[in-house]
């Protein structure tokens, strides 16, 4: 299998350097390349350093999907961590949760997605204008958490300039394989210097079907009644998966000469089911030890499982002035959410509500150019209380406090570009009355050499420290507040029931610490175009929740454990025509990513998504456009200890749209087929790969109306 990822890799990696050589006289039309916001230089994608990919427009609206891992998994270097079909979160080159930031407009969204991987995002990507992943730990300016990598999800709540006419966007859409119903509304519009932005969406999906056993019946002992009743009762469908969610935001802005100062407010709410398997059936628990639950236990099972009940209210304040002198603009940001997520027990009583109350901010200033020196420099401050509250809740309350400062420099000399950055940040947690409270400083930094060898060619090459302290759920977890320590009594442990494991964390956590190698080779112009990127990420103390293997009461011990790990990996991407007329333009992709992820001491990193490759032809004809994916997936067998390794798949995918005219602005006709083989999908990067699949084949249509 080894051999085998070397050659594909290889493969790879000849592919997308070959067209360096090759056809260097070939060229299309000018192509306008889009600046990088979430890049506090704002420089545009060939000319930065950062490995970026950008979902906007059309294609944005084409991926766009329930959860944002599902929105972004196909691109290069991200997967999605999904938790049955409500929950999707982004992992960037093998990192998720507390190593992903995910930013709405520049901030933090403040959910409680990182704390555990049942809980979804609180954004809506539907929603967004686009959507930038930034890879690799150079993103330090966003914070403690940034070591894998940003998503920056921009929705234009506050709107940054006056439009010049009433603008707008209806979509809704279904799909076969939940009955899934999006409907979807944007406005904005302009009076005088003032600019109104509104915008709404709401999704609601009956249980999701499957082809097979939503269990794995590998796992299952089919001597045990029990056991295989519950198998069977799985077929077809993934019980307790349906989600009903809806989200508005209003917003507005007023320019003046130089600068404009605005203001949002935005509602989500959302209610998902997690599969009801999974409170019945984890790995290991074949062992007859395991067999034993309690009659609570089991009437909750029979009455259906448990529901997540989210929701959320964010206040956005953002504005921007152009200066005179050493200083050329100045830009601030704040926000400011109460966040709430109940986990609902079958039979209707609420187990543990989590509860995320704080405001983030942020401050930047530019200054002028000196010599061939750009630069910016700023702060950024948050403070938030978290707390989990009910008979199940297994942290206490901590309020959070946090400031940083930094500075990214970028200096460009002939057909190079130098840039450098650094980021100093403490982080205090107080809990009430605790032996806990604790704070810390932590320092990262980053270079990196961008050479425009070609005008349509560069080479990259990065280097970043990077230092992460432990968050409230890998400290707390589990942890008595008055010793500090977790109890000496298994009894007292208290079960996170959407997992069903006995989380515990560690109160002495180290700091994490992140080194990360990169070369980059991109060509961003000409008939060909590429991107080739190589990392090597050695991360001393890394922390991460271990499966034990060892269980009380039938549920099992998982561990915040620290060890040296080392992440490396490659991800290439070719794009290139097949065809071209005056009405019809054919392109094809080849693709892939793959990620080896290793402890010193303990074998592999847990639910490390396994090497993936494919290809893709899109066609368009007039005011038609057809698309074919093929991704092949393999089997990850690099098993971390108490994991199971998971088979390989293939999946086929296919859409089509009509633009057509009608009263002068644009309709668009769109159909889906995800799945088309139905494959069985296990994600490896899943808790409950084994109770919950990805969905079969499906079928998705819909309509857009933009004016």
């Amino acid at each position: 299998m080894n051999l085998f990822k070397t050659r594909v890799l290889c493969a790879a990696i000849a592919a997308a350097c070959a067209p360096l050589t090759y056809g260097q006289d070939a060229h299309t039309d000018e192509i306008v390349d889009e600046i990088i916001v979430t890049s506090s230089l704002q420089r545009s994608r060939a000319e930065t350093a950062l490995p970026v990919n950008v979902l906007s427009g059309e294609a944005l609206r084409e991926k766009a999907a329930a959860t944002l891992g599902e929105t972004l998994k196909e691109l290069v270097g991200v997967n999605s961590a999904s938790f049955g079909t409500g929950v999707g979160l982004p992992i960037i080159r093998g990192q998720t949760g507390n190593r992903v930031q995910v930013l709405q407009g520049g901030v933090s969204n403040m959910d409680a997605s990182a704390i555990s991987p049942d809980h979804a995002n609180s954004v809506e990507a539907i929603l967004a204008e686009r959507i930038e992943v930034i890879r690799g730990p150079a993103t330090l300016l966003y914070g403690n958490g940034a070591i894998g990598g940003v998503v920056n999800v921009i929705d234009n709540r506050i709107p940054t300039s006056v439009p010049e006419q009433f603008t707008g966007l209806m979509e809704t859409r279904n799909d076969s394989v939940s009955d899934q119903q999006t409907t979807v509304l944007k406005l904005e519009a302009g009076a005088g210097d003032f600019a109104f932005h509104l915008d709404g969406t709401y999704r609601e999906s009956n249980d999701t079907s499957i082809n097979g056993f939503a269990i794995n019946p590998r796992t299952v002992d089919i001597g045990d009644e029990e056991a295989l009743e519950q198998l069977l009762d799985s077929e077809g469908r993934i019980d307790n998966s349906s989600a009903r969610a809806h989200a508005n935001t209003a917003g507005f802005s007023w320019s003046f000469d130089g600068g404009y100062i605005g203001a949002s407010v935005g509602h989500s709410r959302s209610n998902y089911g997690l599969p009801s398997a999974a409170h019945a059936h984890h790995e290991g628990d074949y062992h007859d030890e395991h067999d034993d639950h309690d009659e609570d236990e089991l009437a909750h099972e029979e009455e259906g499982g448990i529901r997540i009940a989210m929701q959320q209210d964010r206040y956005d304040f953002e504005g921007l002035r152009e200066l005179d002198g050493f200083f050329s603009q100045a830009q601030g940001k704040f926000s400011v959410v109460d966040y709430q997520h109940a986990e609902i027990e079958g039979n209707g009583e609420v187990g543990t509500v989590y509860s995320n109350e704080g405001s983030e901010g942020r401050f930047t200033l530019t200054h002028s150019p000196i010599g061939s020196l750009t630069g910016v420099t700023g702060f950024q401050v948050g403070s938030k209380t978290f707390s989990a509250r009910g008979e199940e809740a297994y942290i206490s309350e901590t309020d959070i406090e946090s400031f940083g400062l930094f500075t990214v420099q970028s200096l460009e000399v002939g057909d190079f570009i130098y840039e450098f950055g650094m980021r100093a940040e403490r982080q205090s947690w107080d809990q009430a009355g605790s032996a806990c409270d604790d704070s810390t400083n932590s320092l990262s930094g980053s270079a990196s050499a961008l050479w425009r060898f070609r005008e349509d060619t560069n080479l990259m090459l990065a280097l970043a420290h990077s230092q992460r302290a432990a968050s409230v759920e890998e400290r707390y977890s589990n942890i008595d507040n008055g010793s500090c320590a977790e109890s000496a009594d298994p009894e007292d442990f208290i079960a996170h029931a959407a997992t069903q494991r006995f989380e515990l964390g560690d109160p002495r956590a180290k700091k994490e610490q992140s080194t990360n190698i990169e070369i980059g080779l991109r060509r961003h112009m000409g008939t060909v175009t590429g991107d080739l990127n190589v990392f090597y990420n050695n991360i001393a103390d890394y922390l991460y929740m271990r499966d034990t293997g060892e269980y009380v009461d039938g549920v099992q011990i998982a561990r915040m454990t620290q060890d040296d790990a080392l992440f490396t990996g490659v991800e290439a991407e070719l794009t290139m025509p097949v065809s071209q007329g005056d009405r019809h333009f054919t392109e094809l992709s080849v693709f892939g990513d793959y990620v080896r992820a290793r402890l010193e001491s303990n074998g592999n990193v847990p639910r490390i998504p396994p090497l993936r490759f494919g290809v893709g032809l899109v066609h368009t004809h007039s005011d038609w456009q057809y698309k074919l994916r093929l991704t092949r997936v393999a089997k990850q067998s690099d098993m971390a200890l108490n994991e199971r390794p998971t088979n390989g798949y293939t999946l086929v995918n296919a859409s089509v749209d009509y633009h057509a005219n009608l009263l002068g602005n644009e309709l668009t006709l769109f159909g889906k087929a995800n799945n088309l083989l139905d494959e069985e999908v296990r994600n490896h990067a899943s808790i409950l790969k084994d109770v919950a699949p990805e969905a079969g084949r499906n079928l998705v249509l819909g309509m857009r109306f933009e004016f």
